[in-house]
């Protein structure tokens, strides 16, 4: 296990040009042909927080100050790391059939297509909370210290997204059943996570298994940031759970690259 985590280090640093040109490649494809462009990055998040935003406020009449700040902060960092992480349920499960060209004709590691492609959703999600940081404080938003601790937050995001799509695009690939499966988890992942509600009020059981949800972690740790006013590795009945999951799909990530990268350009 240690000599393929040396492996997969070496070939990601050996070959980190190539990663960094295929994530802005890929960046590029996703908006080729748009006559607005880059706009896209925030038009579509912008609608759904605008829509969730209607709906809370005037249908639910649930969309009061929290902590101090506007609602709608509260919910734009929510839903932003949400789209990074929906993107990674779905197809960051099965990048090798996404990129079919990468496996097959050319002599290319497996593990840098997951890791390109999980960067070039990062820097969307980067973009975002820029563009967020930038209309906080425009309307007045005082964001504190804490903000500081943002880019860690990312690094656990990408550790961790990189090790799901290491883990789970080899079973991806060799069985569609199973990527339909994954594909199915993107709805339960939303409504179970807390990004459209505070699980703080849950019973303590609830809490207990939702901090095993890294999708959860991420939102309260976006939002430890932004609106709570903590540092997130201070809170460690969620932290460490998080650690355990992810120590749980680095080495799931290891041994099913080891034991299946060499059947997937057979499959595909």
């Amino acid at each position: 296990m240690f000599a393929t985590l040396k492996e997969v280090v070496g070939e990601n640093w050996h070959w980190r040009r190539q990663v960094w040109n295929l994530a802005k490649i890929d960046l590029v494809k996703t908006y080729r042909g748009a006559a607005l462009g880059k706009v896209w990055l925030f038009a579509k998040p912008a609608v759904y927080i605008l829509v969730f935003w209607v709906a809370l406020k005037f249908g639910l009449r649930s969309s009061s100050d929290i902590n101090g700040k506007p609602f709608l902060l509260w919910l734009a960092a929510g839903v932003f790391p949400w789209f990074f992480m929906s993107d990674m349920i779905t197809t960051g499960s099965d990048v090798y059939r996404r990129y079919p060209y990468l496996v097959n004709r050319i002599k290319f590691p497996l593990s840098l297509i997951s890791t390109f492609y999980t960067l070039s959703l990062l820097i969307i999600f980067a973009c975002m909370m820029a563009f967020t940081i930038v209309v906080s404080l425009a309307t007045g938003v005082h964001l504190g210290r804490y903000m500081l601790q943002l880019p860690l937050v990312m690094v656990f995001m990408f550790l961790f997204w990189l090790a799901w799509s290491m883990a789970l695009s080899p079973l991806s690939a060799i069985s569609r059943d199973f990527s339909n499966l994954l594909k199915t988890l993107g709805t339960p992942f939303f409504w179970l996570s807390g990004i459209l509600f505070d699980i703080s009020g849950w019973p303590r059981t609830a809490r207990l298994v939702a901090s095993f949800n890294p999708v959860t972690w991420v939102v309260q740790s976006v939002r430890d940031c932004f609106i709570y006013n903590k540092w997130f590795f201070m809170d460690l009945d969620s932290f460490l759970p998080f650690l355990c999951v992810l120590l749980i799909f680095i080495v799931l990530a290891l041994h099913n690259y080891y034991r299946l990268y060499r059947e997937v350009p057979d499959v595909l």
